[in-house]
């Protein structure tokens, strides 16, 4: 029954999210024709005002009724439609309605395969919220075996598929929080002790200047200043590598110094951030489409990078 509930949840938001103002007939006559509704029954006006109170308590999301005209709406929108947890999750639960919508379509929606981090996301969640240790088994790929840790869970990030957990081990003497891959968790539970997360601690400035997820007690951030080509400029302006992307100029065909870019045009990119391995890596992924301008010591880095893979293929 419960399952059914969440199904019924995220029908609600999904409809109310893509259709906008409904009222509470309207409501009733979509979900008749719903294919999350097996038994075909009508959604009863307290079964609806239960869903709306769960949705609240479950999401932050709350759903309104707008007495002039009573037609039901998603209050808080426009945190919806901005960055943050809350737009990621509901495009999730939007895109699973859909699927469930059209069943006949399966085969033809194609998904990664992701790690098995996912099933501990619940878990600790809950612990930040409730702000309660984790204890849990972890073995890293640098770790000969697994040791147990107890953890203040302060954050959670996506990152490539993965997800991973930043979070101070009670027991260690450093105060800053380390990266624990989810998917190298091998046993999780919430612990009853509490814990505080430091006031000046804030996630967006912890992450502000880092590049995925790797950072180096002893780096700093540094302006960085990339040449795009043409054919690759626009894939960088629709998904910005970091949040500092800017994009300085852009020269065309009659622009171009280079002869071998006469035909392309290229674009200059900057960011503000520390160069780490995770960043040296993507950089290195778009091969000759990407130069990096300044500074020299990430340009030599790089060189050296591509020295040692042309001797590894060439000898």
């Amino acid at each position: 029954m419960a399952k059914n509930y969440f199904k019924s949840y995220i029908w609600l938001l999904e409809t109310l999210q893509t259709r906008g103002r409904l009222t509470l007939k309207e409501i009733k006559d979509l979900w008749m024709r719903s294919s999350i509704n097996d038994e075909e029954k009508e959604l009863a006006n307290r079964t609806f005002s239960n869903h709306i109170a769960a949705i609240a308590d479950i999401f932050g999301i709350s759903i309104k009724c707008d007495r002039s005209d009573n037609t039901y709406y998603i209050e808080n929108k426009d945190e919806l439609n901005g960055s943050g947890i809350r737009e990621w999750m509901l495009e999730a639960l939007s895109l699973n309605s859909i699927i469930n919508e059209s069943a006949s379509l399966h085969s033809r929606l194609l998904f990664e395969s992701e790690p098995s981090s996912h099933r501990f996301l619940t878990d600790i969640i809950r612990a930040m919220r409730d702000d309660k240790m984790i204890e849990v088994n972890y073995q890293s790929f640098n770790m000969e075996s697994p040791r147990d840790f107890l953890l203040e869970p302060f954050c959670l990030k996506e990152y490539k598929r993965r997800w991973y957990l930043f979070a101070r081990d009670h027991k260690a003497k450093y105060k800053e929080p380390h990266s624990f891959s989810l998917d190298r968790i091998n046993t999780l539970t919430i612990s009853d002790k509490p814990f505080k997360i430091p006031k000046r601690f804030d996630a967006e400035s912890f992450f502000s200047t880092r590049y995925g997820i790797l950072h180096y007690e002893d780096s700093k951030p540094a302006l960085i200043k990339i040449k795009v080509s043409a054919r690759q400029a626009n894939y960088f302006r629709t998904l910005p590598l970091h949040h500092s992307q800017q994009e300085l100029e852009t020269f065309k065909t009659t622009d171009t110094i280079k002869p071998t870019e006469t035909s392309k045009g290229f674009s200059i990119f900057t960011y503000y951030l520390t160069p780490n391995y995770d960043f040296i890596h993507d950089l290195l992924y778009f091969g000759e489409d990407v130069e990096v301008l300044e500074p020299m010591d990430l340009r030599s880095t790089i060189s050296k990078s591509l020295d040692n893979l042309n001797i590894k293929y060439n000898g």
